[in-house]
């Protein structure tokens, strides 16, 4: 049967299926579909490579899908539009009749950050994102014909150049709004507008540098990275001088400042490698080290560790040159001034137990609890106020152990010899007590770098989150910390929507969230912190279960950073800057084209123009005893789904086994195979846990108890519902994932480890030639529980979804009783992959015993299959049946013999009957579960 038709077939099937529900509710179309494909391939009638097939074009259909939804999600795409759309959004910015100093200082201070992280989201191959971009932004391109994945191996260095590229396209689309900008300005203050510097957005970056989780990036690791970038962004430089140069004529170029530039620009990207280069050697022991350092921190001519001359040419440069080249050196120079000789912020990202770990000697703790006392604070702000900075060399880097410390003077050295302009963050994850953070301060005096860098901690965890107010209040108390704060003029930040979203499910962590920001104007109303800038780093990725509300760009924005958030400091008078992240490649698509870089930027400064139009009266904020039960409700319904066995058990058993590997931080974690063990899923990555739960085919961390929450409460939900803004967009975040949200998806995985199912199938006579695996199948399910775990958590969600639809429909955001055609490609795709993994059950089951070797049995093998560590069982199976076995031509023995023959034993006619096809439909399975991540918008 060709591809197409066995298209048709499977969805005609479907819409048969379906149309039984009503008279059989407990019917499952998908399960049922699964079955008649796997009866099929059984039978001959079909073969894996036509299921392959099948999901590949499926693939292909999602890619596609995926692509309109993108350019759409964050369009309108076209450059020129969003060039009229950028004016039209700093002009709101600006207000009318400015003058020229007010004006100046909007556009030179950065209320928007774009942060780029590379947690383990590389989701497609480069050229399969650059496809995709291509695709969303207009460009008459074919979806790929190869399979869908990640590139391999995934290593630092790929994610770091990709970033590297990411950085590259957010700063052109930066660009861009400078020179609107300078427009704008040209038409306001026609006598000034040369004075300004267009720094109202900037970006960061934390690959290379965020150690929190992983033990694999050395120091030299991340120094070379820096120096790396250093000799990216001045080579970046340098190619826009040329661009300009090019424009002024010859001799003009030749004598002028720009021409100067040129030349000191060039000099200082080749000494910068030449450095780079002696910091490269592999290994780099004491002798490489001491000179690489010594080249460094000695003086040379063409050596610079500040922009500050650079930007003093470019003034000179502006000041005569004609208006249209003044406008492209001025925005070189907003550049240069943003970014220093770097190609972002830096984010160095550690662990609070780290920190623990570095000064617990110095306190003499035991322990870590102890960190929180208040005689510990006490000793903290002494140990901060009497701080004398220390001086450190490359030698003081290379033999210190302690990460926390070490990353400290890295960025002492960073600062000292490759870019004094830089700011760096110092990201403090799990940062649960206020004495972390007076931690992480004293390092930064005592390594001298507390005049630019921000500690910046991570409120994530229901108890970090939950005790914020407190956490502020005793932080902000402390006389040593508010100095500090004052004297770098601003109070930094961090919160994750992913982990805690993962513990708390995502709507409550998205209130929880938007109340911890209400925590921190007050808290810095309270203790008259109101003269420096806050800084509000929102970590989250681009799935809906890290935060990404799947509307709209829009809608995203402001689900992050709510108008009522905002209001809160500008009530105050307290300066906010903005981030958020662009995660992995599921992020980075968004800046593979000019066109959707430019429409991003344009998404994120629109959003700061406009959002004072909702910030109005909202009935979420005044009827406070709804909206902290609806809280309430919703993470209680989370909390009891982390207790349940059934949640464990669904996920930790064999689920991890459909996620390709997308990043070099490891997201998979080895378990245990025994069907026995309930794994706890507080222990999983955000990413993982929630790219599960995609293939599963239902993301609860978004849907589950929201329904729940408002049962009993329909009518004053509804009332809330249409006067509030706040939250119709949380209804309708959980509204656009129900949509691609199936409960039968999940619940026909029970039939995989079901032993009715396998013993039924050959019972009923159809299928005689199965017997045999069927039964060993069926012997070894017996007792198992994951197919009772599935079916159980199925139930559970069942009751939540009945109280969701009923609130739905009410408020008018259910799909209806007719199927999308997203939806149809999701079942589709769901069963083509069942069908593959009973294909695979049923292989492994015909392999032939043998003797046990390295007490691995048959049995063993089996329950990593069961458990979908498909590669280990196959490597396994190849050791027992090895296919090149050895024989007698490579012995020069004068001892006659007859046996082994010419023709040793071999497995190879085994191997290609049974356990090569195994590793084949585990690809596709694999394939398919990329395509189910592009149905969701990402992966995890």
């Amino acid at each position: 049967m060709d591809v197409s038709s066995l298209e048709s077939h499977c969805r005609e099937r479907l819409r048969l299926f379906r149309s039984r529900l009503p008279d059989e509710p407990r019917y499952n179309p998908i399960a049922q579909l699964s079955f008649e494909l796997s009866r099929d391939l059984e039978a001959g009638t079909l073969s894996h490579d036509d299921l392959s097939r099948l999901a590949r074009q499926l693939g292909r259909e999602s890619f596609e899908a995926r692509a309109a939804s993108l350019g759409a999600y964050v369009g309108p795409v076209p450059i020129e539009e969003n060039v009229v759309r950028l004016k039209a959004a700093l002009l709101r910015l600006l207000g009318e009749g400015g003058d020229v100093a007010t004006d100046k200082a909007i556009l030179g201070r950065a209320q928007i950050g774009i942060v780029f992280t590379a947690h383990p989201t590389f989701l497609l191959k480069r050229r399969q994102r650059q496809t995709l971009a291509r695709m969303a932004s207009g460009q008459a391109v074919e979806a790929p014909t190869d399979p869908l994945g990640p590139d391999t191996p995934l290593t630092l260095q790929v994610e770091h150049s990709a970033t590297m590229d990411a950085l590259d396209a957010a700063k052109g689309a930066l660009a861009v709004f400078s020179r609107v900008a300078c427009e704008v300005m040209r038409e306001r203050h026609p006598e000034d507008w040369r004075q300004i510097d267009s720094g109202f957005a900037n970006v960061g970056t934390w690959i290379g540098y965020d150690l929190d989780g992983r033990t694999d990036i050395r120091w030299n690791d991340t120094f070379r990275f820096r120096l790396a970038e250093k000799v990216h962004q001045i080579a970046r430089y340098e190619a826009e001088v040329e661009r300009i140069t090019a424009l002024f004529p010859k001799d003009v170029a030749e004598n002028s400042h720009i021409g100067q530039l040129a030349l000191r620009l060039r000099r200082l990207r080749a000494w910068s490698a030449w450095v780079l280069e002696a910091f490269s050697q592999e290994p780099l022991g004491k002798g490489a080290l001491d000179t690489a350092a010594d080249l460094l921190t000695s003086d040379h001519p063409h050596k610079e560790v500040s922009v500050d001359s650079l930007v003093a040419m470019l003034n000179e440069a502006i000041e005569e040159a004609p208006d249209d080249l003044a406008v492209e050196l001025i925005v070189l120079r907003g550049e240069m001034k943003t970014a220093g000789f770097g190609v972002g912020e830096v984010h160095m990202r550690i662990n609070a137990t780290q920190l623990h770990n570095a000064i617990m000697q110095m306190l003499d703790m035991e322990s870590e609890e102890q960190i929180s006392s208040r005689s510990m604070i006490d000793r903290l702000a002494t140990l901060i106020r009497e701080a004398e900075p220390a001086k450190v060399n490359f030698g003081s880097l290379d033999i210190e152990q302690k990460t926390a410390l070490r990353m400290f003077v890295i960025a002492a050295q960073i600062l000292k010899h490759i870019d004094r302009d830089a700011s760096i963050r110092m990201l403090i994850a799990e940062c649960e007590a206020p004495a972390t953070a007076l931690v992480a301060c004293y390092f930064s005096r005592l390594f001298g770098v507390d005049h630019k860098l921000d500690i910046s901690p991570l409120f994530e965890t229901p108890k970090a989150l939950e005790s914020g107010a407190r956490f502020f209040d005793v932080l902000f108390s402390i006389p040593e910390y508010r100095a500090m704060a004052r004297k770098r003029g601003r109070i930094a930040i961090q919160t994750g929507f992913s982990d805690s979203g993962r513990f708390m499910g995502q709507i409550p962590a998205a209130l929880a969230i938007e109340r911890l920001h209400g925590h921190l104007a007050r808290n810095c109303e309270r203790h008259g912190l109101t003269d420096v800038e806050v800084l509000i780093f929102d970590t989250h990725g681009e799935s809906a279960g890290r935060g990404a509300h799947q509307k709209s760009f829009e809608d995203r924005c402001y689900y992050v950073f709510s108008p009522w958030a905002r209001s809160q400091f500008e009530a105050i008078g307290v300066k906010v800057k903005h981030e958020v992240t662009f995660q992995g490649g599921d992020g980075f698509v968004y800046f593979e084209t000019p066109e959707l870089a430019l429409a991003t930027v344009t998404r994120l400064i629109e959003a700061e123009a406009n959002w004072h139009d909702l910030a109005g009266d909202d009935s979420l904020y005044s009827r406070t005893n709804f909206s902290f039960d609806f809280y309430r409700r919703v993470a209680g319904f989370h909390d009891h789904l982390l207790e349940d066995r059934a949640y464990h058990r669904t996920l930790g058993s064999f689920a991890q086994g459909l996620l390709n590997e997308t990043g070099s931080r490891k997201s998979r974690r080895q378990f245990d195979v025994s069907s026995g063990e309930v794994h706890q899923v507080r222990k999983f990555r955000a990413i993982p846990h929630n790219a599960i739960l995609q293939q599963l085919g239902h993301p609860l961390t978004v849907i589950a108890g929201f329904g729940t929450a408002a049962r009993g409460e329909e009518e004053r939900f509804l009332d809330v519902h249409a006067h509030s803004d706040r939250l119709r967009r949380l209804t309708s975040h959980v509204s656009e994932i129900k949509k691609r949200s199936s409960i039968k998806a999940l619940a026909a995985f029970a039939v995989l480890f079901d032993p009715v199912f396998w013993s039924t199938r050959p019972y009923a006579g159809a299928e005689p030639h199965l017997a045999e695996p069927c039964l060993f199948i069926t012997q070894l399910l017996e007792g198992d529980e994951r197919a009772s775990s599935i079916s159980a958590l199925a139930v559970k969600l069942r009751l939540d979804a009945i109280w969701l639809h009923r609130i739905l429909d009410g408020a008018d955001l259910n799909p209806g009783q007719e199927v999308s055609e997203r939806r149809q490609r999701l079942d589709m795709l769901h069963a083509v992959r069942l069908a593959l993994l009973q294909h695979i059950f049923l292989m492994a089951a015909r392999v032939p015993r043998f003797s046990t070797r390295n007490d691995i049995s048959r049995e063993d093998i089996m329950e990593l299959i069961f458990s979908l560590r498909i590669p280990e069982a196959v490597a396994l199976l190849h050791d027992a049946y090895p296919v090149n076995a050895a024989d007698m031509s490579s012995y020069k023995l004068r001892e006659p013999y007859s046996y082994p023959g010419e023709d040793p034993a071999s497995y190879a006619s085994l191997s290609a009957r049974l356990i090569d096809p195994i590793e084949d439909c585990y690809k596709a399975v694999l394939e398919i579960g990329a395509a189910i991540a592009l149905e969701f918008g990402a992966h995890g």
